[in-house]
């Protein structure tokens, strides 16, 4: 677009000076209606100047066009759903569009992923058994559901992703579907699943392979912009990590070259075998039936660095700590002084590496993240400020004029009202126009209504405790009210569970198979004291004040429920309706119970310590936050699972059919340590071992076992699944909760500072990943905003 000039009066001066300044047209369909003369163009300035002559007042027939209305209620939307501002923005794809974004369609566009992913346990083969048991040799038979039924299933969730690619596409219009890489992966992949699925029915449930279980997790992807948001940090982060892990690789390779020439092995043809089965008295060993040598010299190299690779494996099991001193052991007997080959391996890969690579991908993956916040931030503005475009340009009085750099505080109040908002930041905003009914407002006036989206918005004022007018009963009130009964209920909970510690620990029997035990009377006159504090809580603080309090709704949940179960097993003890036995299951199900519940209640003590209230609060903000990140996960977890399916299905280790004690297993393997229900037979038994692997410890069982049954380049496998899941998923989980910890934690001591300082309270921010990095984010101005709107496919296309 091209640069106009406007011209300003100099005091000093009669001729006019020019001043260099862009502005932008007007955006509207009704240009044609105004009054103003046909050679005189209409702008929107970029300065967002707010000079009290630019404030003028809307009278009662200002109106707004009903749709700029509606664009800039959908803009609102946008933003606050940090959804992009570029689809088309005719009436009929607006309403089209707000039909799509509905709960309805996006809860069952949700339902659709959940259940095509779901249909991997009953998918053959099925997960789904006659026994409850994943190991072979309880498993049972296996419950398949007949050809077409799943298959039916997967064929209506596929229509749903049809009907949703297809409408995104709609609203975006086809220009921009080149644009979005992720549309036409989308059709791709819908393209390659619905071949496949022909091919699957053709075959009649019985082909070898269903490739696009592979490409289900696209669609869980696809779905959320903030998952898209964490795989293009994590793509960004992966080449500075990879440049760490070839670093670690290398020191794992000199060490396995330093290895092998340091521990020797004897010349000849002795297998690692006959040093197996050598007993712990025999010292010396016979090699090419002359040379007497002592045997533990070759144990280090016969049995850990017998080759090249074994070598290598056996250190980066080692790197894991999953073998060690095991690996150490045999070099450690003959000689103390190799133990500092391995103390100086492990220092440096384990404390050293390791803590780089967590520190390389907490760094990286910030920085891509901030990058992504600050895109998504720049789209909310955008969105914003777009909707202000809309409103601003389609607004006129009765004379036809049109306002430049302001709106009426009503049309922006119906745009609220009309928008799908949080209910709490809605009411916000409804109350500060409220304020200001009957004037205006300029574009940052507009941006800043809509910061309470990112704020903890201030609760309704905190209802005091019940009024009171007795004396004595007021005192009483006094004292329950004061923050130290609260300390002495915690304290009673804290003795309590401690009693219950000491008795189970010390008459377990009696505690709770015997109806006299010390532990029943205890918790009797333990409950009663709860029941009495939550009645003098309640009648002190009055329902209103009593229900603000989370800590005082669940202290009276729990401690109802604990009555009940006390009843119950008193009734049942007293009646003795029941001679069977089966009543004694049932009462001894019922002081477990009890007790448990007692047990919860030492969660207490959380409240009455800051710090732990932080870590806390910390850990249910990431429950929020790690939507995307436990996604991530989810996707990592079924594309491996579906692979180990198909590489190791039927290749697990057998338990074997006989009871020779001469075939006993080696100790220390998968059949010794009964790992049988450790396999890939189905989906959910290929998701545990999947587990069990990335918690590191004895995965070296899994590697030696299937690189017997299946080959040695299956160990490929399980690397690239230590890797991927350890090295990267669980170190950008690291970072996730050291950035929302550190975040908290600065925020409330900034709080308490200010606080104390002003003796106001301060802007809170949400904890959000979006909110999280808000204090790094940088706003835009006004004119990146307008240029990024005439940049709008669908609006450049209005006539002005």
């Amino acid at each position: 677009m091209g640069d106009y000039y406007e011209y300003e009066s100099d005091d000093n001066d009669d001729q006019k000076q020019p001043i260099h300044r862009k502005v932008y047209p007007i955006y509207g369909r009704d240009r044609e209606r105004s009054s103003a003369p046909s050679d005189s163009s209409t702008y929107l300035t970029g300065s967002s100047s707010a000079s009290a002559n630019a404030l003028m007042n809307f009278d009662s027939d200002s109106h707004c066009d009903p749709k700029a209305l509606l664009q800039a209620v959908v803009f609102v939307e946008d933003a606050v759903k940090f959804r992009s501002i570029k689809h088309k923005i005719d009436p009929f794809s607006l309403w089209y569009y707000r039909v799509y974004y509905s709960r309805p369609i996006q809860w069952t566009l949700y339902l659709a992923i959940f259940t095509i992913l779901v249909l991997a346990f009953f998918e053959p083969p099925s997960s789904l058994t006659t026994g409850s048991s994943s190991d072979p040799r309880y498993r049972g038979d296996r419950i398949h559901a007949p050809c077409g039924v799943t298959e039916g299933i997967e064929f209506a969730c596929l229509l749903i992703f049809l009907y949703d690619v297809c409408t995104k596409i709609y609203l975006i219009g086809f220009s921009e579907l080149r644009k979005s890489k992720w549309l036409v992966a989308y059709l791709v992949v819908m393209a390659f699943s619905l071949i496949d699925w022909l091919v699957t029915i053709n075959f009649v449930c019985d082909e070898l392979y269903r490739i696009r279980r592979f490409l289900r997790p696209f669609f869980l992807i696809q779905n959320s912009q903030l998952m898209k948001k964490t795989v293009r940090s994590i793509k960004n982060t992966m080449p500075k990590v990879a440049s760490v892990i070839l670093l670690l690789l290398i020191h794992i390779y000199f060490f396995t070259m330093f290895g092998m020439l340091l521990f020797p092995r004897p010349d000849g043809d002795l297998k690692p075998s006959v040093l197996h089965n050598k007993t712990s008295n025999q010292t010396s060993l016979i090699v090419n039936d002359t040379t007497i040598v002592d045997s533990r010299i070759f144990q280090e190299g016969m049995q850990h660095f017998a080759s090249i690779g074994e070598s290598f494996m056996s250190l980066l099991v080692l790197l894991t700590t999953a073998n060690n001193p095991d690996v150490t052991m045999p070099a450690y007997q003959n000689n103390r002084f190799y133990a500092l080959y391995f103390i100086i391996f492990l220092g440096i890969g384990l404390y050293l590496f390791f803590n780089m690579l967590t520190a390389v991908i907490y760094n990286e993956f910030r920085g891509y993240l901030i990058t992504s916040m600050q895109s998504s931030h720049f789209r909310r503005r955008l969105g914003f400020q777009a909707a202000f475009e809309m409103l601003r340009a389609q607004i006129r009085t009765v004379n036809g004029s049109i306002e430049r750099c302001t709106v009426s505080v009503s049309v922006v109040k119906s745009v609220v009202l009309q928008a799908s908002i949080p209910k709490r930041a809605k009411r916000t905003i409804l109350t500060e126009l409220d304020g200001n009914i009957g004037g205006v407002i300029t574009s940052s006036e507009f941006q800043g209504l809509f910061d309470c989206l990112d704020h903890q918005t201030d609760e309704d004022e905190i209802p005091g405790p019940r009024l009171i007018t007795r004396p004595r009963l007021k005192r009483l009130q006094s004292c329950i009210v004061h923050r130290f009964f609260g300390y002495c209920g915690t304290a009673v909970a804290v003795v309590n569970i401690v009693f219950i510690s000491i008795e189970i620990s010390t008459q377990y029997d009696k505690s709770l198979y015997h109806d006299d035990s010390e532990l029943t009377k205890f918790n009797i006159v333990f409950i009663i004291y709860y029941c009495v504090e939550q009645i003098l809580k309640f009648w002190a603080l009055g329902w209103k004040c009593f229900k603000y309090s989370v800590t005082n709704l669940l202290d009276a949940l729990f401690t109802a429920v604990l009555l009940v179960a006390q009843i119950l097993y008193l009734v049942m003890e007293g009646s003795r309706l029941y001679p069977d036995d089966s009543v004694g299951f049932v009462m001894y199900d019922l002081v477990r119970i009890i007790n448990i519940l007692i047990t919860f209640r030492l969660f207490r003590i959380i409240t009455h310590f800051n710090t732990m209230a932080i870590v806390v609060s910390t850990m249910l903000d990431l429950i929020r936050n790690l939507r995307a990140f436990i996604g991530i996960l989810v996707v990592i977890y079924y594309v491996f699972a579906i692979l180990g399916m198909v590489v190791f299905r039927g290749k697990s280790p057998q338990p074997p059919n006989n009871t020779d004690i001469t075939q006993l297993p080696m100790c220390g393997s998968y059949q010794q340590l009964n790992y049988y229900a450790n396999n890939f037979d189905d989906f959910a038994s290929a998701i545990v071992v999947l587990w069990d692997i990335m918690v590191v410890n004895n995965w070296h069982v899994f590697l030696e076992a299937y690189s017997k049954t299946a080959s040695q380049w299956s160990q490929i496998y399980f690397i690239a699944w230590y890797f991927t899941s350890v090295l990267v998923c669980l170190n950008v989980f690291t970072a996730i909760i050291l950035e929302n910890f550190i975040t908290s934690w600065d925020r409330s001591q900034k709080r308490q500072r200010q606080s104390l300082e002003e003796g106001n309270r301060p802007t809170a921010y949400l904890m959000s990943v979006h909110t999280m990095f808000r204090d790094d984010l940088q706003e835009p101005t006004e004119s990146e905003l307008l240029d990024e709107i005439y940049k709008h496919p669908h609006i450049q296309n209005l006539r002005f």
